[in-house]
Formats: C-alpha cells, sequence, structure tokens
C-alpha cells in the first residue's frame, strides 16, 4: 500500500526498540513484505532512522567508488547493532528461501521475479558477504516481460554488494546485467535508460576481471551509449579502479573533441587518483614534449587543478620533482611552459623558482604567469597574518639575495631573458619602496667592480 512506508517509519520512530515483532509479521504478507525488510534493515543499523528519508530509498543513494576500496580494507559503509544486524539478515533471508521455494513450485514463476529482485537488495544491504551468491542468483532471474522492470534492482543489487566489500565475479556480474545492455541499445533515445548503462560501467570495472570488463566498456563507448554525465561518471570510476587498462582509456575518452569540453577536473582527479607509473606519465604529458602530447583543450580555461595534482606528485616523487626541474632546457610549447612554469610556482622553494626563471623569454613566449609573479612576490615579501583576525595580514620584507643574483646574471648574459629578468628586479625594488629593504641587504645584490646598479637601460 502506499501508505505502509509512511506507517513503518512512524513505528521506528515512535518504538524502534519494541518494531521487531511487528515487522516480522508483516514480511509474511506479500501486500507489505517490502517495506517491512527495509524496516528491518533500518532498525538494524546503529544510526537512528530520519523522519523524513524513506528506508526502501536508501539503494538510491550516491554512491562514493573511493568506499568500495575502504570496504574491501575491513572499513564499513554503515555501522549495525550486532548481533540484531544478524538476526533480521535471517530473517529476510529465510524469507526470501521460502519464495524460492514457491515459485519453482508455481505455474507462473514469473510472479515472483520482481518481489524477489526487490527483497534481494534489502539483503545485500544487510548481509552482502554472506549472501552474495543467493542475491546473484535472484539478480540473474531472466526477465520474463518485453520491458526489464527488474533493471534497476539488478543495477542496486549489484551496487550494495560491491558496498558491502564483495568482489563481484566478472561473468556472473555481465550475465545479469547484459540484458540491461540490451535494452538500451534499443532505447537509446531514452536519457533515463542511458543512466542505467552508466551504472553498469561503475559496477563492472570493480569486478575480479577489470582489464577485461574495461575493454568491454570500451565497447560501449564506441555505441555511444553514455550521456554527458554518464561520461562524467565513468571517468571517476576509472580513476578508482587500481587497473592500469584504465589509462588507455581514459586517454581515448579525452580525444573526442566533445568530451573533452565537459570533463576538466574530473578527468585529471581520475587519472591523478589511479597513482600508476602510466596515469602520472599521462598528467606529465601536460609538460613533458617527450611524451604522447595531451589534449590541451581539457585546461584551457582553468589549469589550476592540474598544477595542484603535479604539484603534489613532485612533492611526494623527489624523481618527478627532478624531472619537472629538468625540463626547464627541454623544447616546450609556450602552454607548456607556462604551465610548468605555474607548478613551480606552487611548489614555492627557491629551488624551483630559480628553475622557474629559466622559462621566461622576452619574446612573450616562455613561461611568465600571474602566479609566478604571485610566488616571487612572497620570497621577498612574507605575509604575515595580522594577530587576532582571519582575513588581515602584515607585509614583511624579507631577503633573498640567490633570487637577486640570478636575475642579475639573465641581465648581465642571458639575452633571451634579461627584459624580463630586468623587469622583475625593478619589482622587486617596488616592492621595497612599499614595504622596506630588509636588515642587512644591500640595494645592489652584487658588489662586483665594473657593474652599475640599476643595470643600463640598453639590456
Amino acid at each position: 500500500m502506499s501508505w505502509t512506508v509512511w506507517y513503518i517509519q512512524a513505528i521506528l520512530q515512535m518504538a524502534r526498540a519494541e518494531a521487531k515483532d511487528l515487522l516480522v509479521r508483516l514480511l509474511s504478507e506479500p501486500e507489505y513484505e517490502l517495506d517491512a525488510a527495509w524496516g528491518l534493515f533500518q532498525m538494524a543499523r546503529t544510526e537512528s532512522p530520519s523522519s523524513v528519508v524513506w528506508p526502501r530509498n536508501w539503494p538510491m543513494r550516491s554512491k562514493d567508488f573511493s568506499l568500495i576500496w575502504k570496504v574491501r580494507a575491513g572499513q564499513a559503509e554503515v555501522e549495525f547493532i550486532e548481533p540484531l544486524r544478524s538476526e533480521v539478515a535471517a530473517l529476510v533471508k529465510n524469507h526470501i528461501e521460502a519464495l524460492v521455494a514457491e515459485r519453482a513450485a508455481s505455474e507462473h514463476p514469473s510472479d515472483y521475479d520482481h518481489r524477489l529482485k526487490q527483497i534481494a537488495v534489502a539483503l545485500a544491504e544487510l548481509d552482502g558477504k554472506a549472501s552474495a551468491d543467493l542475491v546473484l542468483q535472484i539478480l540473474n532471474i531472466p526477465e520474463a516481460g518485453r520491458w526489464p522492470y527488474g533493471a534497476w534492482p539488478c543495477i542496486n543489487g549489484l551496487e550494495a554488494l560491491l558496498m558491502q566489500g564483495v568482489v563481484l565475479p566478472s561473468a556472473k556480474t555481465w550475465e545479469i546485467v547484459e540484458p540491461i545492455i540490451q535494452h538500451v541499445r534499443a532505447h537509446r533515445w531514452n536519457d533515463q535508460e542511458l543512466a542505467l548503462v552508466t551504472h553498469v560501467a561503475g559496477i563492472v570495472v570493480f569486478t575480479d576481471d577489470p582489464n577485461g570488463s574495461i575493454g568491454r566498456v570500451h565497447d560501449l563507448l564506441q555505441e555511444n551509449l553514455f550521456s554527458v554525465e554518464g561520461i562524467r561518471s565513468l571517468t571517476r570510476a576509472l580513476g578508482y579502479s587500481h587497473c592500469d587498462a584504465a589509462v588507455g582509456l581514459l586517454r581515448e575518452i579525452v580525444e573526442d573533441k566533445v568530451r573533452v569540453q565537459y570533463l576538466g577536473d574530473a578527468w585529471v582527479n581520475a587519472v591523478a587518483q589511479l597513482g600508476t607509473q602510466q596515469s602520472r606519465n599521462l598528467l606529465l604529458s601536460f609538460v613533458d614534449p617527450s611524451l604522447p602530447p595531451a589534449p590541451m583543450e581539457l585546461v584551457a580555461h582553468y589549469d589550476g587543478n592540474l598544477v595542484n595534482k603535479l604539484t603534489e606528485m613532485a612533492q611526494r616523487d623527489p624523481d618527478v620533482q627532478r624531472r619537472l626541474f629538468d625540463l626547464v632546457h627541454s623544447d616546450l610549447s609556450p602552454v607548456q611552459a607556462t604551465l610548468l612554469g605555474k607548478v613551480l610556482a606552487k611548489m614555492g622553494t627557491i629551488e624551483a623558482i630559480l628553475c622557474a626563471l629559466e622559462l621566461l623569454k622576452d619574446n612573450g613566449t616562455g613561461g611568465a604567469s600571474y602566479e609566478l609573479h604571485k610566488a616571487i612576490e612572497e620570497i621577498f615579501v612574507e605575509h604575515r597574518p595580522y594577530q587576532g583576525s582571519t582575513s588581515m595580514v602584515t607585509m614583511v620584507p624579507r631577503s633573498s639575495n640567490v633570487i637577486r643574483s640570478k636575475l642579475l646574471d639573465m641581465v648581465q648574459n642571458d639575452p633571451q631573458r634579461g627584459k624580463s629578468a630586468l623587469a622583475l628586479l625593478n619589482e622587486i625594488e617596488k616592492w621595497r619602496m612599499w614595504h622596506g629593504r630588509p636588515d642587512g641587504e644591500p640595494r645592489s645584490p652584487t658588489l662586483e667592480a665594473g657593474f652599475f646598479w640599476p643595470p643600463a637601460n640598453g639590456v
């Protein structure tokens, strides 16, 4: 009945501890069995039931792919009260087994199919690991009708098993989802049906054969069975797949000139999350001309996230850091030089800034950027938090003769960067006029005989 869910909600709110006997009796009534099963699920949780969220809507929550690996490592997504969870799980399981027996003896077994699949989702959420075989057996019951009414219960059941830490068998999983894919192929004009494929892809990449599954997802991608949001969700799932085959598919996704416009940060996050050598090289290809080029359209409007991920990689791995330092001497395109300059500026160390200065070019094709300018400013002017305020700072001058000496050397000896270096030296002098000069810093960064400060204008 349409009001059953509200009645059970009220029961759980008013008398949660005493609700078990009533819910068990309702479980034996076909009209109430589904809401009773979800009521038992909610009763077994440590978290108090919500007065506005129906327990039966729990499978429709947004799934966090990162939790799949945490759950497999022993961290539960949902905390249950034991032994109450085991007791209610056994009740739901016994009820399902009784329905399976009735179905086998019935002249119309299809009348049981939808009921079984819906209740199997509740069992998967309650007791996924111990009852995985039974749940998969039920989800694999073929659809008797023309329309796959069991598609969403199958999706929700498989996702529930994943969120319980079950490693899904690839062959069985594909056997369950293949009818769903066939249905979507026949109704690809319907965005709601395309959403089914999005969920399918988010499931199969976490089976016991992720490489094979990713290959089959590639085929679905070639058939254009993903919406724009579906591509974004697939990208996130690939990022958490822990599979080298995901790198190739992620690269192929952004080779499409339309898709690449809608991904941006989601794609960068996914590649960074993989954490393999191939994925690191894929991110480095934005600044390394020796690697296959990455599509710059991904960061055409905003490159801050890519800069952050490359900076984090360099800070974690000294080899990556050294590689970035060495790239300043490579033949970089203007876009690569600018990106690399922002990464070095984000690192913020003296060594990184010295390397970034090598990217400057007087003809405007180098790595100059606002971020690099601000990084240099912060080396010479400390932004010290003002006591008692979270939004105010005191500008305090500090010395960095290493940077000044490098700039001065560029003014004297580097015809390609001399004017840029002089402009920065002039900026430093402005900061000194505005905020003062630190104690002990000479006005000229060098006292060598024969050198004039300020330098001659004809650099």
